[in-house]
């Protein structure tokens, strides 16, 4: 494996075991108000998919309508998203986190606040810029299959 593709494996391992180890925290002492591993999952296309509507969460999740219907009523019931009636659309809603999703399960979240803050105290102010310029051209030129849904709804990747 090529060192650039090795780091790069090394830093998304490291953020995936971040999610990995709330979700996973405690399973045999959950409560009722847990979310399982596939809800968290759920959540987790929620957000990257930046509040879609119900319909672009059920394409994405691969869920039937009935099934969405339910996973959400769950995630609902829970406290931990919200549907947002279209001003454009009343019959269209959009799927939002809840502030208890992201306290509870946002720890990823600190995660890479903590690292932006370290990577703006080690590198140079130009270091920093580039970074967020290559980073700005990975995530929409040279990732055109991950987020290509976002990109036909918004114009926009991940």
């Amino acid at each position: 494996m090529r060192d650039l593709e090795q780091h790069f494996n090394n830093m998304y391992d490291k953020f995936k075991l971040m999610l990995y180890d709330r979700a996973l925290k405690e399973r045999g002492s959950s409560s009722p108000g847990d979310l399982s591993l596939q809800e968290v999952i759920y959540m987790e296309i929620i957000i990257a998919l930046g509040s879609p509507t119900v319909a672009e969460f059920s394409r994405y999740s691969k869920l039937s309508a009935p099934n969405t219907a339910y996973r959400l009523n769950k995630l609902e019931e829970r406290g931990y998203i919200i549907r947002i009636r279209s001003d454009l659309d009343k019959r269209e809603f959009r799927i939002e986190p809840t502030n208890r999703y992201r306290e509870e399960y946002g720890v990823i979240f600190d995660y890479i606040h903590l690292v932006c803050d370290r990577i703006e105290e080690r590198f140079s102010p130009a270091d920093v810029d580039k970074f967020r310029e290559m980073l700005g051209i990975i995530s929409e030129e040279l990732m055109p299959e991950a987020g290509s849904q976002l990109s036909e709804r918004s114009g926009k990747g991940i």
